[in-house]
């Protein structure tokens, strides 16, 4: 079996060599990565188009342990408002349930440095005073299977940005596609509309980097 597979979506059904680590997926309405893990199971559009004589395919996003609880979220929410003078970084990990995760890191004004736990679904850092916003270091760190948050405008009202990251291509999410109960002391980011610089602008689409996969979920539809 080859490390990244092929296929096409024809009407009647999959066709092509599967990969080890994910899959590429031509349908008609565009060209979609497929990866699967112990935590999480996604399909994301790479490459939107038309392709004539295909079938269409949905995006698709997995929790296998289901939505993560918000008081995940209000505990992260206040680690980061305890100091807004530097960066911090968070994880919820996937074992039997969810657990929250702090390691040891090394925080600065404007970079937080950490130790990579195991069995990571969730990973969030702070951004101080500054908008909620995945900067180019950002999209080349997060390279992995996982969801990725944001927060910043710690000295106004909060401000989270989250995204699905597949090997390094990526999806926005609502708060409340990853979380159950409501969002509190925060906004989401597309509530507020702010200026940046090209530089901080988001990369949507990059080259995707290799992990294996394993599989097993809950279903959602993002659309």
């Amino acid at each position: 079996m080859k490390p990244v597979g092929y296929l096409f979506n024809r009407q009647e059904g999959l066709e092509g060599e599967r990969g080890i680590y994910y899959n590429y997926i031509v349908a008609s309405n565009g060209v979609f990565i497929e990866a699967e893990n112990k935590l999480i199971a996604a399909r994301i559009p790479t490459a939107p188009c038309d392709v004539r004589g295909l079938a269409p395919l949905e995006m698709r996003f997995i929790l296998t342990y289901g939505s993560i609880p918000q008081r995940f979220f209000d505990l992260s929410l206040d680690m980061f408002l305890a100091d807004t003078s530097r960066e911090h970084y968070v994880a919820i990990v996937g074992d039997a349930g969810y657990h929250f995760y702090i390691p040891v890191q090394d925080k600065e004004g404007g970079h937080v440095a950490y130790e990579c736990g195991e069995s990571v679904v969730l990973e969030m850092h702070s951004h101080g005073n500054m908008g909620a916003w995945f900067s180019t270091k950002d999209n080349q760190d997060e390279k992995g299977l996982k969801v990725y948050g944001v927060i910043g405008r710690l000295d106004k009202t909060p401000m989270v940005k989250l995204r699905l990251g597949v090997y390094g291509y990526y999806l926005p999410l609502s708060w409340r596609d990853v979380f159950d109960g409501s969002l509190e002391g925060a906004i989401e980011h597309e509530e507020i509309k702010e200026v940046m610089v090209e530089d901080e602008l988001p990369n949507i689409y990059l080259s995707p980097a290799a992990e294996l996969p394993d599989y097993s979920g809950r279903l959602w539809w993002h659309g």
